[in-house]
């Protein structure tokens, strides 16, 4: 046995990567290639949104290719029930399944379902949305399933860009694969995932300063995540009076997701519609101060006092 100095196959620890004008197109361009006959079933998780100005990222393009799909559920830390995703494998012939690592957050549940999909012959599309940096810099996900999707301007500086990185040698996507200027490779990667992992945990450590009327959907940071927000839960005020007024205080927050797609079903997925009450994400985005964080949680402290409790 001996040992090269240098490394020197080629093919080993190779993601390819294709560049497209969205995610979204991204995602579609994957599903075009997947072999859906006419019972294939797609496997989405039951915490999807939709927006007037624009749409559905993750389901638009499922509808407008006419795929046959069916919701697993989620509960109301927005993790997979291993339960609902186990009987659709027995009731469908799912060819594909869907896994969204929500705000940068992978499920604890996601290699169980990577595994029941590679006994099934099903393949996995991990949305990594929000997930670039846990991927790229944490390796906190995105190498499990067969493919995953990026969406640049949710985590950097830019207009737009969509991503699609295959994890598995597949002829279907040796065609056309773009090499153009990578984007992301102008920044600082690292240093913009500590700045992100330092925004989160400082607002993580200043919930207490909130009282029980506010929770974090989850209590700690893992090791590798990096956070496209951080999630709260908004309890007894009215979520949507709380982000107009935090919004108009010059407080830039967000509310993943307020408006539920119209093919879920509200009584199936009950868990996912009392986040999506609720829910409201605060900024942890790079450009951010501690000072910034601070005056933030203040004037959310503010808000919560002057609106008083009510019952949701």
């Amino acid at each position: 046995m001996t040992v090269a100095k240098l490394a020197s196959d080629s093919t080993r620890y190779r993601r390819h990567q294709m560049r497209f004008a969205s995610a979204r197109l991204a995602f579609a361009s994957w599903l075009q290639q997947v072999d859906f006959d006419s019972d294939g079933v797609i496997l989405l998780p039951g915490y999807i949104g939709w927006s007037q100005k624009e749409g559905s990222g993750v389901f638009d393009p499922i509808a407008s290719l006419g795929l046959r799909f069916a919701f697993y559920r989620l509960n109301r830390q927005l993790q997979i029930d291993m339960d609902s995703v186990t009987r659709l494998f027995e009731q469908h012939r799912v060819r594909a399944v869907l896994l969204v690592h929500y705000f940068g957050f992978p499920d604890p549940c996601a290699p169980d379902v990577v595994g029941l999909a590679e006994q099934h012959g099903a393949l996995v599309m991990e949305d990594e949305a929000h997930a670039m940096l846990s991927d790229l810099v944490g390796g906190a996900c995105g190498r499990r399933g067969d493919a995953a999707v990026f969406s640049l301007h949710k985590l950097l500086p830019v207009r737009d860009g969509g991503v699609l990185v295959i994890n598995r040698d597949d002829n279907r996507f040796a065609e056309g694969t773009k090499r153009s200027d990578r984007t992301e490779a102008e920044y600082d990667l690292a240093a913009i995932s500590l700045a992100r992992r330092r925004n989160a945990m400082r607002l993580l450590a200043c919930m207490d300063r909130l009282g029980e009327d506010v929770q974090p959907l989850w209590p700690t940071l893992p090791e590798g995540v990096v956070p496209q927000t951080l999630p709260i839960i908004v309890l007894n005020r009215s979520r949507d009076d709380l982000y107009f007024a935090m919004n108009a205080s010059g407080f830039g927050v967000v509310s993943l997701y307020h408006t539920m797609i119209s093919a879920l079903d509200r009584t199936e997925h009950s868990d996912a519609f009392w986040v999506a009450k609720r829910i409201m994400n605060l900024p942890v985005h790079q450009d951010i101060e501690i000072d910034d964080l601070d005056a933030l949680v203040t004037e959310l402290g503010r808000q919560l006092v002057q609106r008083g409790k009510r019952t949701l």
